[in-house]
């Protein structure tokens, strides 16, 4: 009696019928057949990567920029260093975000893929009948990607190795002057409020300051800086703090929302100081709360000047926000198709066609045995 790897069953008549798979058979069948096995294999193969030669070839360029600095964007207004909780253009971010964050979010932002559509004239390009469709094509051929020592590489695909090279570069030109738009469109608003506040308190100065000099003049008092230096003096400090933090908080609350966490600060900061004013004590005379009057509005002026004179600077500044690492060249080797790698699965796949042949015919031969 012969054994056998396959099931056996009885037939009509009685006697046995395999009706599994002889894997020695087929192995063996298969050794016998190895020549045209391999055959059929690398003709798979070598068919496959001369079709992969006409598919059209795609090249890969990426520039890296250095990690974002806290002056760059958020930073620049030291009184708005969180404005872009919130984008409208961009999608909405998390409450929490680095200024990597804002940087991956502008470059995935329509509004600078829109700007690199018309640039490259990519309709034409892509042969897209529309911005949509374009918009779409776009973004399968780019990529943005925070590298995790910091640095920010973008990736572009092209058919042309130098489109792929000046696109990858474009990308962060135009985050670059994204930025330099928003810090100086920031600094602009911020000037406005600056120079309404600093005529505002130059008008009360005036104002302190005529009025101190006629009760001087009338009760021939002496100068306002030899009475009640000490407590005057302290009362103005507390005071111009006060109007700084209410400055500031102003120009804070023309960029972001009340619940922001600056916000929230600054306004917990004034409270406090709120609280100290009112423990402070009463100055006695006229002549001392008009001196301490002109010294809150002097050393309003100064701060507020001063303030003003960075806005003036910020709004004119043109200096790059983003510090390149790697600029995208010109790739020389095609990143697609990847003719030897298609090639190779081609051959696996006629390998394992062949020896599924052999052994569908072992099987059929044994059948009708």
């Amino acid at each position: 009696m012969r054994a056998s790897t396959g099931t056996e069953r009885v037939d009509i008549g009685g006697g046995p019928q395999q009706t599994g798979l002889d894997i020695p058979a087929v192995l063996a069948a298969a050794w016998r057949e190895r020549f045209r096995i391999l055959l059929t294999a690398v003709a798979a193969a070598a068919v496959t990567f001369g079709i992969a030669l006409f598919f059209p070839r795609w090249y890969q360029a990426q520039a890296v920029i250095m990690p974002p600095e806290e002056s760059d964007l958020l930073s620049n207004m030291s009184l708005a260093q969180r404005a872009l909780t919130k984008f409208p253009a961009f999608g909405i971010l998390e409450d929490y975000f680095t200024p990597a964050d804002v940087y991956k979010a502008v470059l995935n932002s329509r509004s600078l893929q829109e700007e690199l559509v018309k640039r490259f004239d990519l309709m034409h390009t892509y042969k897209k009948k529309s911005l949509e469709k374009t918009l779409k094509a776009l973004k399968s051929h780019y990529k943005v990607k925070l590298n995790p020592e910091g640095t920010i590489a973008v990736s572009v695909e092209d058919k042309d190795p130098r489109r792929a090279a000046q696109m990858a570069n474009a990308f962060l030109e135009e985050l670059d002057r994204y930025n330099i738009e928003k810090r100086n469109s920031q600094a602009h608003r911020t000037r406005l409020f600056l120079q309404q506040r600093v005529a505002d308190t130059d008008s009360l100065l005036r104002r302190a300051e005529s009025v101190l000099r006629a009760y001087q003049e009338t009760h021939k008092a002496v100068s306002p800086m030899a009475v009640g230096s000490g407590d005057a003096s302290a009362a103005a400090d507390v005071m111009s703090r006060k109007l700084g933090l209410e400055v500031k908080l102003g120009v804070l609350r023309g960029y972001l929302r009340d619940d922001n966490e600056q916000v929230v600060q600054t306004r917990t900061e004034l409270e406090a100081l709120n609280s100290r004013i009112a423990t402070l004590p009463e100055l006695q005379t006229d002549l001392a709360r008009l001196t301490r009057d002109y010294k809150v509005q002097e050393q309003l002026l100064l701060l507020l000047t001063a303030e003003l004179e960075q806005a003036r600077i910020r709004e004119t500044m043109d200096t790059p926000t983003v510090q390149m690492l790697d600029v995208a060249e010109p790739p020389e080797r095609h990143s697609r198709p990847h003719r030897a790698i298609l090639a190779a699965i081609a051959g696996i796949l006629g390998l394992a066609g062949a020896l599924g042949w052999v052994a569908w015919r072992e099987g059929r031969q044994a059948a009708e045995r």
